[in-house]
């Protein structure tokens, strides 16, 4: 996909003066013209803005008031906005920070200094942009696996959904793992943990980052959205990988036995076989589902059959 260019709003009661700056960085940056202040808020509640150059003498609304009323909307307060103004006219810098603005340039304009600060200022946005979203998923990611966890979890899967972006989104868990926890204590579950992890990683790795997450809900239960046509695929090597490897964490006693002994809830002794993954799909459809929540009760009812089967195992909703 060819990436698209960012998009500054040109904002001058006087035409020439636009076109000008269009001239000027036109080959670097979408342009869109207002000559107003109240034309730009409309543009900006209607378009993807990047950065704003802001004329500050216009009549009725000047620039100090559009860059407040930029400033205050939770919608368009990350936008920078750069002032410009003539050489000739007087500019209170405090007044136009204050109001907002990031930088300022003065006319009559140097071509190269006017793309070089619009473009620093768009690479600071997108900096502080990305620091804010690695701090939320820090936030919210699983102290284990360090995947991301329920909040994001739930804001991918709406994202999805709002988008009508096609996939399957895989709820899985490992059988017999509360067993195993109980049998072999708790680092060793840490570690079953991350296994199961870089099984996932491996597989999920493969796929396109706009249309494929993985995320940890807590304990063994994670979440998957894949691309629809390679599901059944990924489902298959996850269970073969994940199969094979989790062998390394039973002793010979256990493996030659195939179970482990250990008490249920009601204090009964049970056998637990070797912990399998348990997969339950549910396809985002187009229009079938409104939002999160509808996609958990569909899986919460295919979990119950995937339960039934024994060993590692996948059942989908809807097939292709």
């Amino acid at each position: 996909m060819e990436n698209m260019k960012p998009v500054v709003l040109i904002v001058d009661d006087v035409p020439d003066n636009i076109r000008m700056l269009i001239e000027i960085i036109k080959e670097d940056f979408a342009t869109i013209p207002a000559t107003s202040g109240e034309a730009a808020l409309k543009k900006l509640a209607n378009t993807d803005i990047d950065l704003v150059l802001l004329d500050i003498l216009m009549p009725e609304m000047d620039g100090y008031e559009t860059c407040q009323a930029i400033a205050s909307n939770p919608e368009t307060a990350d936008i920078p906005v750069i002032f410009i103004t003539a050489l000739s006219e007087v500019m209170d810098n405090a007044r136009g920070f204050d109001a907002g603005a990031v930088d300022y340039i003065s006319k009559p304009f140097n071509p190269s200094t006017v793309r070089a600060r619009i473009r620093n200022q768009i690479k600071l946005r997108q900096v502080i942009a990305e620091n804010e979203k690695l701090y939320k998923l820090a936030l919210d990611s699983n102290p284990i696996s360090g995947l991301p966890g329920n909040n994001t979890i739930r804001n991918i899967i709406d994202t999805f959904i709002k988008d009508n972006t096609e996939a399957v989104v895989v709820y899985a868990d490992l059988d017999n793992f509360k067993a195993y926890n109980d049998q072999y204590g708790f680092a060793h579950g840490d570690e079953v943990l991350l296994f199961a992890t870089s099984v996932l990683k491996n597989v999920m790795e493969k796929f396109p980052e706009e249309r494929s997450f993985l995320g940890h809900i807590g304990g063994d239960d994670f979440v998957m959205l894949i691309p629809t046509e390679a599901v059944d695929q990924a489902v298959d090597n996850i269970i073969a990988n994940f199969d094979k490897g989790i062998r390394k964490f039973y002793n010979s006693e256990d493996l030659d036995r195939g179970h482990i002994t250990a008490t249920d809830r009601l204090g009964t002794i049970q056998k637990y076989p070797v912990i399998c993954i348990s997969m339950a799909g549910v396809r985002l459809i187009p229009g079938k589902f409104s939002h999160y929540l509808s996609v958990v009760d569909t899986c919460t009812e295919i979990k119950k059959l995937v339960k039934k089967t024994e060993g590692s195992s996948f059942i989908i909703n809807q097939r292709i």
